[in-house]
């Protein structure tokens, strides 16, 4: 279950680098490749979520009890996500920011979605939201339905994809209901899906991959999406077919990674700088959208004169680097190490009580 698997580093690194060409872009990125690359590095997000978290829930209940792994899960994600989150927001609030000092409790709560859903700003944390909701949600339903990963996936794109469509026929803006996590059911429960077909698949000794006929049908969905984009633009046909298309291909490739198969992905992956990049990816994410403002605030105008746009570009870029690597170096893996400890010392008690506790009368 610790293996490491270099591969998915490497989406990662595409994931994040996605949703930089969003945000960094500019006008001529946007116009002429009007893909919406963020959604899409999101998207993989998304399903790397949803494999990763089902999987190695279902792999902990082997050795333990279902309120164990629940508690650990909760324990785990907390030590993972909340240090570097609450982090960043307590320096963006104290530098003032508006977009965040004027709607803290919505960033503290991870309700950041829903306050870009009524008309707030919208920022990055919206979609670290739509994944602790998510988070919060995932154990109970697959607690609730006997730990039945694949009708909870089931169930999560069904429910998803009626809601989308049944949106069309309501006076519910379409861009709304993207940004709440109903309307991400379909792409987190295709992630949940392969991620219990994948832990199916392991208890029989067996490995699950995407055969012949689905990476052909992962690819026609990807080259779907391109043709549909140019053919209708953001319309009804991206709402309804987007989160299943871009779910399918991003399916395939994160099997493709865990089970670290040769190709394009591989030798991607292969590069020390691009896996750490996806190491470092969530404090990228996390920081990334705010360093263009240090270049075009008063203070460094006051003091620098305006900031080329090649200054601005290339200077984000560093930050974005760097900052990360001091996350991940200084707040992140320390917070990751002494999670381990804690749980592992745990264990260790409740191994030596246990003996214990039989022997008593």
């Amino acid at each position: 279950m610790k293996c490491y698997r270099p591969q998915l580093d490497g989406l990662r690194a595409i994931a994040i680098g996605l949703v930089g060409i969003e945000h960094y872009g500019g006008p001529l990125v946007h116009e002429h490749f009007p893909i919406s690359a963020g959604a899409v590095g999101v998207h993989l997000f998304f399903v790397l979520s949803g494999f990763l978290i089902t999987r190695n829930l279902l792999l902990r209940l082997d050795g333990h009890s279902p309120g164990d792994v629940i508690r650990r899960f909760f324990i785990g994600r907390a030590a993972r996500l909340a240090p570097a989150y609450y982090l960043a927001l307590l320096v963006l609030f104290a530098l003032g920011a508006p977009k965040v000092s004027d709607h803290i409790f919505w960033h503290l709560t991870y309700m950041s979605n829903y306050l870009a859903a009524t008309g707030g700003p919208l920022l990055v944390f919206w979609s670290l939201a739509v994944e602790e909701q998510f988070y919060l949600m995932l154990p109970l339903l697959l607690f609730l339905y006997n730990w039945n990963a694949v009708r909870v996936a089931t169930g999560l794109i069904v429910v998803g994809f009626l809601s989308r469509s049944l949106v069309l026929a309501t006076p519910i803006d379409p861009w709304s209901f993207e940004l709440s996590i109903l309307g991400k059911f379909e792409i987190l429960g295709t992630g949940v899906l392969i991620g219990a077909l994948s832990y199916q698949a392991s208890q029989q000794g067996n490995r699950f991959l995407f055969g012949p006929a689905l990476v052909a049908l992962a690819v026609a969905c990807f080259v779907f999406q391109g043709v549909a984009w140019y053919l209708w633009g953001n319309g009804v046909v991206r709402h309804l077919t987007f989160p299943l298309t871009t779910g399918i291909f991003f399916a395939m490739l994160v099997l493709r990674a865990d089970a670290d198969l040769p190709g394009l992905l591989a030798f991607f992956s292969g590069f020390a700088f691009v896996r750490f990049v996806g190491k470092i990816s969530y404090g990228i994410y996390l920081t990334h959208a705010f360093f263009p403002e240090i270049f075009t605030s008063t203070l460094y105008v006051h003091h620098f004169g305006p900031a080329p746009l090649w200054v601005q570009g290339l200077g984000s870029i560093a930050l974005s680097l760097l900052v990360p690597t001091l996350s991940w170096y200084l707040i992140e893996h320390p917070f990751l190490r002494f999670k381990e400890r804690v749980l592992d010392g745990r264990a260790a008690l409740r191994s030596l009580a246990a003996p214990v506790s039989r022997a008593a009368p």
